[in-house]
């Protein structure tokens, strides 16, 4: 289905598109206008853009493979940067070409039917972008959605270049060199975000707070888990995202038992959500008074003092030496490493106020989870 969807898109852009560049390209060519002529070989790049946007969406429902286990899905955002590439090279050139249309401003020649065309050109482009939001909100498609952004910015540049024209027409004054440039700056405006997008994707994205507190409650309402943390979800394409999960069991509680456990809970998230992930099972000793006492007050010190911050997997280690109280804690990658060695330091300080002899062992982690 999303093949099928890309595809139509890709189809209509690329008839669109290719239209809309003769259109421009002639008008910019009697005009010698160089506004209207970098906006024609804008959609011209929006064609090529469709193209890859079949390919990648071609490319992207391709099954899993040997070679590929995760299947293809990153497909769409390696095209899309191929994407942001071109606008990239287009722009500079449009910008060299604006200056000297600036320096050298040439004989520009203007009609009310080029205008005419034009303003059809920018309500055709609106359009397309209504029409390509639709399917990417369908079915949840960056590609798309990257290409109604980018019709609606190329209505948005059909509207300046029509200014352009009309202003010229109104005072005599040539503002085309300037209008291209900001042209170019729009375009590279464009890439710039959508290649920030997609690269992001690839790199790796922190999973939605609202998709991860789904994923916490399915396990935690599995009878005799008692708590979860550390979710980490990594995402290789539409429907093809993998992940892990701790979830805390009693400590007395038999190994057959806590391991239909651990697979009820990932069979429940797998069926309400479609993600597959692996459930760790921590063991933790709930009858113990110490790591009970312990773990409120660092609870409660980091409700109040550090709300961004969080702890989990407290657990108590006796030897001969003394007794280690140790935990790991999740904290903003905003601290910097004094506010790090503070609160390690109140920490430090709230249990050694519960009992002189013990240890505090801070193991300290970044999150997987988006902040709201």
């Amino acid at each position: 289905m999303r093949e099928k969807y890309g595809k139509l898109s890709g189809i209509v852009g690329i008839c669109i598109n290719i239209s809309l560049f003769a259109l421009k390209l002639a008008i910019g060519l009697f005009t010698n206008s160089i506004a209207i002529t970098a906006d024609a070989f804008n959609n011209l790049t929006d064609s090529i853009s469709s193209i890859l946007t079949i390919f990648g969406f071609k490319l992207s429902s391709k099954p899993a493979d040997r070679e590929h286990p995760f299947g293809h899905g990153r497909s769409e955002e390696i095209v899309s940067l191929i994407i942001a590439a071109s606008i990239f090279i287009l722009a500079y050139e449009f910008i060299r070409s604006s200056i000297d249309h600036i320096l050298n401003p040439p004989e520009l020649q203007f009609s009310w039917i080029a205008i005419a065309l034009l303003l059809i050109a920018m309500l055709v482009k609106l359009w397309m972008f209504y029409f390509n939001r639709k399917l990417g909100r369908k079915i949840n498609s960056s590609t798309l959605i990257a290409v109604a952004i980018d019709s609606r910015n190329d209505a948005v540049i059909s509207a300046l270049t029509i200014f352009s024209v009309l202003f010229t027409l109104a005072f005599g004054l040539v503002i085309d060199g300037f209008v291209g440039i900001l042209v170019a700056l729009m375009l590279v405006r464009s890439a710039y975000g959508l290649a920030k997008e997609n690269l992001g994707t690839i790199l790796g994205k922190p999973i939605e707070k609202a998709t991860a507190d789904q994923i916490k409650q399915i396990v935690l309402s599995v009878d005799g888990i008692i708590g979860v943390h550390d979710l980490i979800i990594h995402n290789y394409g539409p429907g093809r995202n993998l992940g892990s999960i701790h979830a805390e069991i009693p400590l007395d509680m038999p190994f057959n038992q806590s391991h239909v456990l651990g697979e009820a809970a990932e069979k429940a998230v797998l069926e309400q959500t479609g993600i597959h992930i692996i459930v760790r099972l921590d063991p933790v000793d709930v009858n113990d008074e110490r790591l009970r006492k312990l773990k409120g007050h660092v609870l409660g010190f980091l409700a109040k003092a550090h709300t961004e911050a969080n702890a989990h997997d407290f657990r108590m280690l006796d030897s001969e030496a003394g007794s280690s109280f140790i935990f790991e804690l999740e904290i903003p990658y905003e601290y910097k490493k004094e506010e790090q060695l503070q609160l390690l330091a109140a920490l430090e300080a709230i249990v050694g106020a519960v009992g002189a002899d013990y240890t505090c062992v801070v193991n300290l982690e970044y999150g997987y989870i988006a902040r709201e």
